[in-house]
């Protein structure tokens, strides 16, 4: 990540690793929280992302973005939440951090509106840098498919096998990784591995990521 806005502004890269990791992690505590699908929360991370590929740390606050970020993604994948609910999640996950005193946030008071009109800003923001194509394909949505295909059915002798993909699947989304590879080449990795943790040999013989077309340098890169 040497050519990144962050970058430029003299933000290192493992600084900035750890930026987009606390990201995500705000956007996948609050959408929890939320009671959100997981599309909606890693739709928002993906956001997240493209957006500080246009735009720099220095110059734009990580929170601010990944609430915005959530926002939208709750909106696109039909999820929304109220304004409301989003600054409280927010609100109340930084007083957890800081390990003060939670309270609601009363509405209508200064900064109420001031996190509101800040949240509208980032959003704003984001479609802006983006150009308004936020729509995102997930991972998730191939892993159980292409288990089905592999199995015939979800295995019951290997009943871990669909969360440990899935768990991976979520933890591409937490980094750039997400942005190289499309989303069904993402689900052959989260598989790979899932298989190799649980010491589940799949068919190499065709390999069987090729039924996928994925290739066996994309999925050992992942």
């Amino acid at each position: 990540m040497t050519n990144t806005p962050s970058h430029k502004d003299g933000v290192d890269e493992r600084t900035e690793i750890l930026l987009r990791l606390y990201g995500c992690e705000l956007i996948q505590e609050a959408g929890i929280l939320l009671k959100m699908h997981q599309t909606a929360i890693v739709t928002g991370q993906i956001i997240f992302h493209r957006f500080f590929f246009r735009e720099s740390m220095v110059k734009c606050d990580v929170r601010s973005v990944a609430k915005a970020a959530l926002f939208l993604g709750s909106k696109i994948e039909e999820q929304p939440r109220k304004t409301q609910d989003i600054l409280n999640v927010f609100h109340a996950s930084a007083m957890n951090h800081l390990g003060k005193r939670i309270e609601p946030l009363a509405t209508g008071t200064t900064r109420f509106v001031s996190l509101r009109e800040e949240l509208f800003n980032a959003e704003s923001a984001i479609l802006r840098e983006l150009g308004f194509i936020i729509h995102a394909e997930h991972a998730h949505k191939f892993v159980l498919y292409y288990i089905r295909v592999l199995f015939g059915q979800i295995p019951p002798q290997y009943p871990e096998l669909p969360q440990r993909s899935w768990n991976y699947a979520n933890d591409a989304y937490r980094s750039i990784i997400c942005l190289k590879y499309p989303a069904y080449v993402l689900a052959c990795g989260a598989i790979f591995l899932a298989s190799r943790d649980l010491g589940i040999n799949l068919p190499e013989d065709p390999p069987w990521w090729n039924l996928f077309d994925a290739e066996k340098e994309q999925v050992e890169s992942i």
